[in-house]
């Protein structure tokens, strides 16, 4: 007899309120795809979602952070208002106040600007979010050529068979260090630009979530050509970050999913949420909260034995990951 908290998929028992997210997320992707096609035209650009909708774990107090990819002298073509009017209405909560959504995105920005310099908080941000969480809601061939012109850059021809997608492992370190620095020293500077419990433990789960995915994602293309490195980073990262622990793990990621399903099910729920928004980085004893944090820790275990448990010590992964 199934157990009423998990439901079945093609992969795995999924517990409930991840099959519940997933489900909500297909829906209102699907009603945001058709919305869209109805009423722009034109292949220069597309619209892509990254965030919980972007995960599929969004629920109806899930926000929507999208923007607009196209090139450069393109720029001027792009239907920021008719994306912005269309996508409003569907989902009235507003993303993040200075946060890198709602905007126009070169393709020339996206791909080829990294590190340096000019490879801001901002840039790095939103390449990540395109690479390891993202989902196109309008031009979904644009979206793909984009995704993979980003991936070739990451993994070259001169890329080894004996070495695994590094320089995108240290990409993805880089993201998930810097947006935990800086959640630290915006703490301590007092932004409260949103609430800082719900926050805190987006960094603890959904963060952790997307880097874990990333690393495992470069771990599978050890023992490949280039062509192959690519083509296995297309495959895994076309999917939502939890189905791609299911489809590397299998059934023994379902104890960390267990724990990420609280999550989910804690900031699904609006009287929850509410009093999170509530706490502050004063109240870190808060018991709701210091049970959703330990959790956290759990979570993170959980994730170290899949790693280690599917890379033996000879791997490069860990050695990428250390040095």
């Amino acid at each position: 007899m199934i157990n009423e908290s998990h439901q079945r998929t093609d992969r795995i028992l999924l517990p409930a309120t991840i099959a519940t997210n997933q489900n909500y997320s297909a829906h209102r992707l699907a009603e945001m795809r058709d919305a869209l096609a109805e009423r722009l035209h034109g292949d220069t650009f597309c619209v892509v979602v990254t965030g919980s909708y972007g995960r599929h774990e969004a629920s109806d107090q899930s926000d929507l952070d999208y923007f607009i990819i196209g090139r450069e002298a393109e720029r001027s073509q792009a239907p920021h208002r008719e994306v912005a009017d269309i996508l409003g209405k569907m989902v009235t909560k507003k993303p993040a106040v200075n946060g890198p959504f709602s905007s126009y995105i070169t393709a020339e920005e996206l791909v080829n600007r990294i590190g340096l310099d000019g490879d801001t908080n901002s840039i790095t941000t939103r390449r990540l979010l395109f690479l390891l969480e993202c989902e196109w809601l309008y031009n979904e061939a644009g979206k793909r050529k984009f995704f993979d012109d980003l991936i070739a850059n990451y993994v070259t021809t001169t890329v080894t068979r004996e070495s695994i997608a590094r320089f995108l492992v240290n990409d993805v370190i880089r993201y998930y260090r810097t947006i935990s620095v800086d959640f630290e020293i915006k703490t301590r500077e007092g932004d409260a630009s949103k609430a800082w419990a719900p926050r805190r433990l987006k960094l603890v789960f959904s963060r952790k979530m997307l880097y874990f995915g990333g690393i495992i994602a470069a771990a599978e293309t050890a023992d490949r050509d280039y062509a192959g490195k690519r083509e296995k980073l297309s495959e895994l990262l076309q999917l939502p970050p939890i189905t791609r622990l299911q489809t590397v793990f299998g059934e023994k990621s379902l104890p960390a999913l267990d724990l990420y399903d609280r999550f989910l099910r804690e900031l699904s729920d609006p009287d929850v949420r509410a009093r999170l928004e509530k706490v502050g980085p004063n109240d870190r004893n808060d018991a709701e909260l210091r049970s959703l944090l330990d959790a956290g820790k759990n979570f993170s275990h959980e994730l170290i034995t899949l790693l280690k448990g599917r890379y033996g010590p000879d791997h490069p992964i860990h050695e990428a990951l250390l040095m």
